[in-house]
This record gives structure tokens, C-alpha cells and sequence, in this order.
């Protein structure tokens, strides 16, 4: 059941490096919890574009590979597998464009790793699939395209965010505990990867979003605006948005604080564009009875102050 908000919004004065002064408010629409008894620990989202209304969300680690289809008002619609491939640790869920087939694809980010020991990670790319039919529509098979094997330039980090741009440029944000989050590029391919096959990540620079543990500032979360124009990025309390700029480090428009969520979530996780004022935010079921989902009006992200 979706619950309305009537009146409930944050604004803050943002100053972004070299521009001027501009604002921005979050006001929460609604908030609602899952129907789906198996959705516990909803990581990743994004919207569906095979059906209006539709949202794709997934458990991370401890569930198969499954992409569930929910709405804002977290309904049960139904779920599909993911044939062949392997949640070991699923963390969020982008979307952009399709090489072979002439639609939107969706990726599966298994980045997480609690105790940075992985020698590789892993991003599954799949067609978006027709959503299912209804709640109890659950044992559809769908394949995936490819499975593309990851190693950072340094050593193993704990990530929870991955962004696909317009371009199919993608992008991992690392979950820093004490440090500002890293951002790392995959590198462009030709051709699938052979069997094997291993793929170095790109640094690309560190984001400009002060940890605070006490705060539970860490990243967890990550999309790109439908235009392409601007990242979101989300950490457990906090959403903080950022300019991109091609291949090269993404300029920020919030505060190093970013602006506070203005609800309590068990644990925030996911965070998806509906349209380019309006994000979804869900969450993992933590201590609650239930996971969460809720939308955020976002107002003032292209207005520049007189």
C-alpha cells in the first residue's frame, strides 16, 4: 500500500566549485513496503521500459539470480531468473543501451564484497525481458548476453553503485568506510568476453562525498538521469548529485555532505530515475518487517541562482 506525504521537504543551498549558487530540495511524494514475500533486501532498481509503471529490483547476496517486477506502491508483479548466471553478491542494477538488439538492457552488478578478498567480480548484461503477468508468475527463464569479469587496478574494493550512461560507458563506485568513494570505468569491448578472460577496471578519480560513518555516509546506491546529464549517487542517510562529463570524473553540484534523505529507510540501498525531477529509493528489509520503497521530488538540480 502506497502511503501519500502530504507536505515533507529539505532544502539546501548548494555551492558547487566554480559555478554559483544554486539550490536544491528533496520533498518526498510517498513510501510504501514490498508485497513480495521473497523481496527482503531490494539493492538495485531501475524503471522498466517494456511496461509503463514497472520497476526491476533484485536481493543481493542469498537469493538466486532473480529480477523481481514491483511499482512505487511495491506490489507483487511477479519475478523472472536470470538462466546460467550466479548471484554471489548483487548489488545494483543499471540500465542503457543494448550492442545486439535494439533495446534497453539491463545489468547486474555482482560487486559486493564485504570483506574485499575477490579476485574478480562480475557484470551481467541481459535484454530486458516482458515483464510478468502477475505475482504468481515467477519461473520464466530469461538468458543473459554476456557475463564480464572484472579486477581493479589496485586491489579488491566493496562496491554498491554502478551507473551505464547514455554511451554505455559504465561505471562502479567503490563503498568506502573511511575514505572518499572511488570511481572506476570498465573498459569499452568490442566483442564478449572468451572464457577466462579478465578485464582491468579504469580509475578514474575519487568523488567528492565526505564519508561519516557515524552518519552512515557510505555509497550504496547510483543513477544516471534520463537525459544522461546527471549522476545520483546515494549512500545509507544522504543523496548527492553530480554533473557527468564523458570518461572524465564527474563535476558535483551538492555539498560534500549531500542532502539528507528526508525519511527513515531500514537500510537504503537502491536508487533509480522515474523522470528527470523524480527518483525511486528503496531499501533492504534490515531489522524492519519489511523492505521499503519511496519517491523523492528533486527540485532546483537545473536552476542556478539570480
Amino acid at each position: 500500500m502506497r502511503i501519500p506525504i502530504a507536505v515533507l521537504g529539505l532544502t539546501a543551498a548548494i555551492a558547487a566549485p566554480g559555478a554559483t549558487q544554486s539550490f536544491v530540495r528533496l520533498q518526498l511524494v510517498d513510501t510504501a513496503v514490498f508485497q513480495a514475500p521473497r523481496l527482503v533486501e531490494s539493492s538495485g532498481v531501475t524503471p522498466s521500459t517494456r511496461r509503463a509503471g514497472v520497476l526491476w529490483t533484485h536481493n543481493d547476496s542469498g537469493d538466486e539470480a532473480r529480477l523481481y517486477a514491483t511499482d512505487s506502491a511495491g506490489d507483487d508483479l511477479g519475478a523472472v531468473r536470470v538462466a546460467g548466471a550466479r548471484n554471489v553478491d548483487w548489488e545494483d542494477l543499471g540500465a542503457g543501451p543494448c550492442p545486439s538488439v535494439a533495446r534497453r538492457c539491463l545489468y547486474a552488478a555482482d560487486i559486493g564484497d564485504n570483506g574485499r578478498s575477490r579476485d574478480h567480480i562480475l557484470i551481467y548484461r541481459l535484454a530486458e525481458p516482458e515483464p510478468p503477468s502477475a505475482a504468481s508468475d515467477t519461473l520464466r527463464e530469461v538468458p543473459f548476453e554476456s557475463a564480464t569479469s572484472l579486477r581493479y587496478p589496485d586491489h579488491p574494493h566493496d562496491a554498491e553503485a554502478i551507473v551505464v550512461d547514455a554511451s554505455d560507458r559504465i561505471f562502479i563506485i567503490t563503498k568506502e568506510i573511511f575514505g572518499r568513494p572511488r570511481m572506476f570505468q570498465v573498459p569499452p569491448r568490442a566483442a564478449p568476453q572468451r572464457p577466462g578472460e579478465l578485464d582491468t577496471l579504469r580509475f578514474v578519480g575519487v568523488l567528492d562525498i565526505a564519508p561519516n560513518l557515524a552518519r552512515l555516509r557510505v555509497v550504496t546506491g547510483a543513477a544516471v538521469s534520463p537525459d544522461g546529464d546527471v549522476l545520483a549517487v546515494r549512500t545509507y542517510s544522504s543523496l548527492h548529485f553530480f554533473r557527468l562529463r564523458g570518461d572524465s570524473l564527474p563535476s558535483p553540484l551538492t555539498p560534500p555532505e549531500g542532502l539528507t534523505i528526508p525519511f527513515v529507510e531500514p537500510q537504503g540501498e537502491g536508487v533509480a530515475f522515474l523522470s528527470p525531477d523524480l527518483l525511486v529509493l528503496t531499501s533492504e528489509r534490515g531489522g524492519a518487517d519489511h523492505a521499503t520503497i519511496a519517491r523523492l521530488r528533486v527540485y532546483g538540480l537545473g536552476r542556478r541562482a539570480p
